[in-house]
């Protein structure tokens, strides 16, 4: 892992690019700016890097900025996917996080990643002192609750067919990036029904 000092010019241009994106849910403050360049790291990492595993306490809420991950589970030795996050999506395990408490999840890099990590105490204390950075945090995590009820409801619902055309239209990038094991782990599918459903869109196209 490699870790970037934010003094330097390209931690600061990465986080150029995810102040950019801050702004589109609500302008930030200079302030703002100088406080989270003082608080966040810039960490690059090399794909199938896992940043968290079962057993451990979750210490960092991370924003991917450059890359994708996924977040599993072990369900008999067989690994669950639950999530995905691309670009600007935030990646922590939530229970672990804020229950301070070891978890049973596991995020691993998919692509060689570039991402923003903040500490517990360090997000808290912003939380304290800006509410700006409160409601652009908020707005973040609403879009990552959203996104697991979003995956509950299409597994629980939804055919094979709706739940992979449901995913190729809200998050193609995802099908693009994300190996078809992975994705059919996270829509509860087979490897074989998701193929097979691929082939007959396919097919009528």
């Amino acid at each position: 892992m490699i870790v970037n000092s934010l003094a330097t010019k390209p931690a600061i241009s990465m986080l150029d690019k995810l102040f950019g994106y801050m702004n589109t849910i609500r302008p930030i403050s200079e302030e703002l700016k100088e406080v989270l360049t003082m608080n966040l790291e810039i960490i690059e990492l090399p794909k199938k890097h896992l940043l968290l595993k079962e057993g451990e306490t979750s210490d960092y809420i991370y924003v991917v900025i450059k890359g994708i991950l996924r977040m599993y589970y072990l369900k008999d030795e067989i690994e669950v996917c639950s999530r995905f996050m691309e670009e600007n999506r935030m990646a922590m395990s939530v229970n672990s996080f804020y229950s301070r408490t070891p978890g049973y999840e596991y995020i691993e890099t998919l692509e060689p990643c570039i991402l923003a990590r903040i500490s517990y105490e360090r997000l808290h204390k912003i939380y304290n002192k800006h509410d700006e950075f409160n409601y652009i945090a908020r707005c973040i995590t609403e879009a990552y609750f959203i996104r697991s009820e979003e995956r509950l409801y299409l597994i629980r619902k939804k055919s094979a067919k709706e739940r992979y055309l449901y995913l190729s239209e809200r998050y193609p990038e995802i099908l693009q990036r994300v190996p078809l094991t992975y994705i059919a782990s996270y829509l509860n599918l087979t490897l074989e029904t998701i193929s097979r459903v691929r082939k007959n869109i396919t097919q009528k196209k």
